[in-house]
């Protein structure tokens, strides 16, 4: 192919420049397949007024390998890329990404000039990648970039939000990755050198060359020793945030949480049609015998210089007996359920609540009317007036009248 043709196709329309399909990028809708702005405004990012609206939350397992795609066509000879992670929901300046792969040269493709014009082209080449199998689970940025070979010094970033599962709970493993490559924002400061698959200082364990790359290293510029190190932002990668779905953390403290007692006045009514698990509608007697929670605190939001939070069932410190006398319960719990301890059993959560077990949590849901918790049973109203009659029995509030 002569200068020329290359030239021209270097030139094609900014329409079919690159950017990141998969995973899907934060507000997708208003993103462009332009560089980095050469003077660094945008970074990181292509950082924008609404630029990290969530399109689409990319779920992805620890130690599992996931596939890198792009849109467009102006791929100007490859070049290399990395791949990065940041615990920051919305990038900044300050934020630290820290690299999971690199490849040195073909990447986002190893043609020589750029592919046919098509900004909605899938001509590039794809990338799988693996995360780490030890990182900590929770919310993450994921970022791309890139390092064209042929053209104009530039800088291409694009961010995906990303939900890690699998992982472990060593926050450490994430602080020991490099820091994230930047280069050419602007070329005047910092500058990798044209014609050359750019070989990154510290790429990290998961690195692959493709074949053919013509490897280089220089830079040129007197800011690189600065510009360079933008990646590290202010030195701080912290955890990552729990997860705005699916199980959470049992609430951290040393003391078990506050238990009160179900109120002292029950419903009155004929038990209806639908009925709670383990009673019967005309039995006087009681079904299932359960334990009577309701946890009045709240769980705390995450530190994020602490380890990450991780799912897990709460152990039996946390879960206490009701206390014996009088009392009036606080409102029912609300958002995530209350700690128990055995999965598949139905739990009474106050008078008119109960919830079923699952991984440690019940979640509250209202009893049928006529029916009441009651000595740490559900029953129907004719169980109620069983009771009554056995004034010498123990009742859930000590000797206070039902």
């Amino acid at each position: 192919m002569t200068s020329a043709v290359v030239a021209f196709s270097l030139f094609a329309s900014v329409t079919a420049h690159m950017k990141l399909e998969n995973p899907v990028p934060y507000s997708s809708d208003s993103l462009n397949n332009s560089p980095l702005d050469r003077s660094g405004s945008d970074y990181p990012c292509k950082m924008r007024s609404g630029g990290y609206e969530i399109t689409k939350m990319n779920n992805w397992k620890a130690g599992e390998k996931q596939t890198i795609s792009f849109i467009g066509s102006a791929v100007h000879g490859g070049g290399s890329c990395q791949f990065a992670l940041t615990t920051d929901m919305e990038p900044s300046p300050q934020s630290q990404f820290k690299v999971i792969h690199s490849v040195i040269g073909g990447c986002p493709s190893n043609v020589t000039g750029n592919l046919p014009e098509n900004s909605a082209g899938h001509g590039a080449a794809t990338f799988d990648i693996e995360l780490p199998k030890d990182i900590p689970n929770g919310q993450y940025s994921f970022a791309w970039t890139w390092f064209n070979k042929v053209g104009n010094r530039e800088m291409y970033m694009n961010c995906a939000p990303l939900t890690v599962t699998g992982g472990g709970k060593d926050k450490s493993v994430l602080a020991k990755l490099p820091d994230l490559f930047v280069a050419n924002i602007p070329e005047t400061s910092c500058a990798t050198v044209e014609n050359f698959d750019f070989a990154f200082p510290e790429p990290g364990n998961a690195v692959e060359t493709i074949a053919g790359a013509a490897v280089g290293n220089k830079l040129n510029g007197a800011g690189c020793a600065q510009m360079t190190k933008m990646g590290a932002g202010a030195g701080n990668i912290g955890s990552p945030a729990a997860p705005t779905d699916g199980p959470v953390d049992a609430p951290s403290s040393t003391q078990a949480p506050k238990v009160t007692a179900a109120p002292s006045a029950y419903p009155s009514g004929s038990p209806p049609g639908v009925f709670v698990p383990g009673v019967s509608s005309g039995s006087d007697q009681v079904q299932t015998s359960f334990t009577t929670l309701i946890a009045t605190k709240t769980a705390e939001q995450p530190d994020p210089t602490s380890e990450p939070k991780q799912p897990k069932q709460p152990d039996s410190s946390s879960l206490v007996s009701p206390p014996q006398g009088t009392g009036t319960a606080p409102p029912p719990a609300t958002g995530s359920g209350v700690p128990c301890k055995d999965d598949g059993a139905v739990v009474c959560i106050s008078a008119t609540q109960f919830g079923l077990c699952n991984w440690g949590s019940a979640v509250p849901q209202d009893l049928p009317a006529g029916m009441v918790c009651q000595d740490g049973a559900i029953v129907g109203a004719a169980a109620k007036r069983h009771r009554r009659a056995h004034a010498g029995r123990t009742r859930l509030h000590g000797g206070g009248s039902s």
